[in-house]
């Protein structure tokens, strides 16, 4: 995702501290799965995380702001005349549809799946998850988001609002966290829990094609994308992909994944 200028940078970087601070609280009281502490994993995880944050949030972030305030809006949506409040709203709506779409083309498009199977491959799920994803995966899904930055016109406030959303529920979705039953049937029909979106990293391809949402699970309800699993399965089933090597854990490994010459039938996730 891109904010709206280049000012925000350091407000964002502050929520994700935030949400990762928290993340971490939940995994230490509420794990729904017990696992070792992998240090190396961390460490590789952490440093692609950088590379992405590097290579797309700092140069990407300039580029968006450059774009929406020194060419200006493209259409006569004229969205930034409207109230905050519907701002927001449509906002947030139209980047989710557009997300969740992206998403799903990321697993439909081989050379797309390519690039995203970096983010599948963790064979764990935890915080650290959140922020494995290849930078060219980052530059790639701001193109179109960018374009949608300038149709809508939207104020740079209501921009801010919803990276600062899609921020805090890009971390605990993937937390490795039991969220109470009666609190999960309530939250999955309004947000994406990280119950909800642990189903799609498991290993078997029905879960995988299934809960595309990013931050709300409509668009999967919408659409006929949604598959549940029970508490038991998210604590018994296979995390990852069986389609990478050890050596593709390292962070050097994960960088030329997505180049590496695969078996045909491994060529999108739902071959």
């Amino acid at each position: 995702m891109i904010e709206a200028a280049p000012t925000p940078l350091i407000d964002t970087t502050l929520v994700t501290l935030a949400a990762l601070t928290l993340g971490m609280v939940l995994e230490m009281f509420r794990p729904l799965r017990t696992s070792v502490v992998d240090l190396r994993r961390w460490l590789n995880n952490g440093g692609l995380a950088l590379l992405t944050y590097l290579s797309n949030h700092l140069l990407g972030t300039l580029i968006a702001g450059a774009l929406v305030y020194r060419v200006g809006p493209i259409s006569s949506l004229g969205l930034s005349a409207q109230p905050l409040w519907l701002q927001l709203a449509v906002t947030f709506i139209l980047f989710e549809l557009a997300r969740y779409a992206i998403h799903v083309a990321m697993h439909k498009v081989p050379l797309l799946w390519r690039i995203h199977a970096v983010h599948h491959a963790d064979n764990e799920m935890d915080i650290s998850t959140a922020f494995r994803h290849h930078p060219i995966e980052g530059a790639l899904s701001a193109l179109p988001l960018a374009g949608l930055v300038l149709l809508l016109s939207a104020a740079p406030a209501a921009l801010l609002a919803y990276r600062a959303c899609d921020l805090v529920m890009a971390v605990l979705t993937h937390t490795n966290v039991a969220v109470p039953r009666r609190l999960e049937g309530l939250l999955r029909f309004l947000l994406v829990t990280p119950a909800f979106h642990r189903t799609h990293h498991m290993a078997e391809q029905r879960f995988t094609d299934s809960n595309y949402g990013l931050s709300v699970p409509w668009f999967d309800y919408l659409f006929g994308t949604y598959q549940q699993t029970t508490e038991a399965q998210q604590q018994q089933a296979a995390i990852g992909l069986d389609t990478h090597t050890a050596n593709e854990q390292r962070l050097d490994g994960m960088l030329i994944a997505p180049f590496v010459t695969r078996r045909a039938t491994e060529s999108t996730s739902d071959s």
